[in-house]
């Protein structure tokens, strides 16, 4: 058995879509918006037009470098791709392993040059906890500027060259696996109901991938508050792109949220999580990040594609 890699890009983008916080015809409102903008456009505007965002509302998410209708046998799949991936890939099929496809996570190409936009998610997600909308966007805007001034500037058609050079497929599903993290430690968290913060960490540590983490001295931490405070109202941030703005925990604060569970958090938006009283739990990033794959991985290989994890990803099988 193996699979086309558009098949497998579609796939990806599809269980994303089942699990993303915004309801489906949230994400169908605003794939028509993006079609309406299209159907405006003439000329070479038009041809420059990533037609990816016409079914596909992840923009952190795409196919690189490759031929849809190419076959897919093995994956050579990690958390941060590189050139040293894509030669590692190389180096591992003149030694006889079957590499068709190397996948990364963290976005890169046309992907990370639209990673600003993946911000928007995490809007919709201030708003469920009790942020009004138009408080929410207003909040986001400054943060999803500076998002894209700083990523703008990247090489980051480096590895896709590289890709390119050595005629590897390369692809990258970055938003799409993050909301599979955020529902599975959302039902998590809504089945254990943890009354402390160090019951947050204790649900987090039952996570095969967080506990291998944390026996490699990495375990999810306590950053604000103390592991004997109340939860409170719990809020999971896995997904919406990167750390929202520093403004957000006074809103979230007034909103009624008690603690956050987040991969990472800059230490300027835990002085201000801090000054709202806002208990923060990091889950840890490359155990948060290998939940996520791994649950992607897992249908993957169900239709017989073999993954072989790189850079940072803790294979754990579920199926």
């Amino acid at each position: 058995m193996a699979m086309e890699l558009g098949e497998l890009y579609r796939l990806g983008v599809r269980m994303g879509m089942e699990n993303d916080p915004r309801p489906r015809d949230e994400i169908e409102s605003e794939l028509h918006r993006v079609a309406k903008r299209y159907d405006a456009l003439k000329g070479k505007e038009r041809e420059r037009f990533d037609k990816d965002g016409l079914w596909n509302p992840y923009p952190d998410s795409r196919l690189l470098y490759g031929d849809e209708g190419r076959e897919v046998n093995g994956i050579l799949w990690g958390i941060d791709i590189g050139t040293g991936e894509i030669v590692l890939a190389d180096r591992l099929r003149e030694k006889g392993r079957k590499i068709d496809l190397v996948m990364g996570h963290h976005p890169r190409g046309r992907a990370r040059n639209t990673f600003a936009d993946a911000l928007q998610l995490l809007s919709y997600m201030m708003e469920e906890e009790g942020v009004p909308g138009n408080v929410a966007e207003g909040v986001m805007a400054p943060r999803i500027r500076e998002v894209h001034n700083s990523t703008i500037t990247e090489n980051n058609e480096q590895c896709v060259d590289a890709a390119r050079l050595l005629d590897m497929p390369l692809m990258c599903l970055h938003s799409c696996t993050d909301v599979l993290v955020q529902r599975y430690i959302e039902n998590l968290m809504a089945e254990k109901e943890p009354k402390r913060v160090e019951d947050v960490i204790e649900a987090l540590l039952d996570i095969p991938e967080i506990d291998h983490m944390a026996k490699l001295s990495n375990p999810p931490e306590v950053r604000t508050g103390e592991k004997g405070r109340k939860a409170g109202k719990i809020m999971v941030k896995m997904s919406g792109g990167t750390a929202g703005p520093k403004d957000m925990y006074e809103k979230l604060a007034d909103a009624g949220v008690g603690t956050f569970i987040c991969m990472h958090m800059p230490e300027a938006h835990l002085e201000e999580a801090r000054k709202h009283h806002i208990n923060v739990v990091i889950s840890g990033h490359m155990g948060s990040d290998s939940l996520g794959i791994n649950l992607l991985a897992d249908e993957v290989e169900a239709r017989g594609v073999e993954v072989i994890p790189c850079s940072g990803l803790v294979r754990v099988r579920r199926k």
